[in-house]
């Protein structure tokens, strides 16, 4: 098993990550309606990764910040989804850049915080505490 993850991260590194490539690398989500409907099931904030082919800032994100343990640790409070910028979303999460990171309060689908481009493991970390303290907030009853 250590093989072929080791193999699917040297593929990814060499010819770039797609988005199914690294939701399958993650075990993240990587329908829209899928996560989102978890989310909202587990009162989860939808942490939604957009990126697009070819993209070095996007591989590099995927490679150097979602894939460590700090972040992996912190996923606890969230449903991850990594999506194609092409694929089916709502028009209104459609960003000018790519990678971008949403932080998205399920109930009604409003954004809680956004990291445009990439962003470091502390930077990362530091967005997904004041994402889900947000949240929390909002929706303090549910906790």
């Amino acid at each position: 098993m250590k093989k072929l993850i080791l193999l699917l991260l040297t593929t990814l590194t060499l010819f770039g990550a797609n988005a199914k490539d690294a939701a399958f690398l993650l075990d993240y989500e990587e329908v829209y309606g899928t996560a989102l409907s978890k989310a909202k099931k587990e009162h989860k904030v939808l942490m939604m990764v957009i990126v697009k082919e070819p993209c070095p800032y996007c591989d590099k994100l995927v490679e150097n910040t979602l894939d460590t343990p700090t972040i992996k640790a912190k996923l606890k409070n969230f449903v991850p989804l990594v999506i194609a910028h092409d694929r089916k979303y709502p028009d209104r999460f459609r960003p000018p850049v790519r990678p971008v990171t949403l932080f998205i309060n399920p109930d009604n689908e409003t954004v809680l915080k956004t990291l445009a481009g990439y962003r470091n493991v502390d930077v990362f970390a530091g967005a997904m505490n004041a994402a889900f303290q947000k949240y929390k907030k909002q929706y303090k009853a549910k906790f």
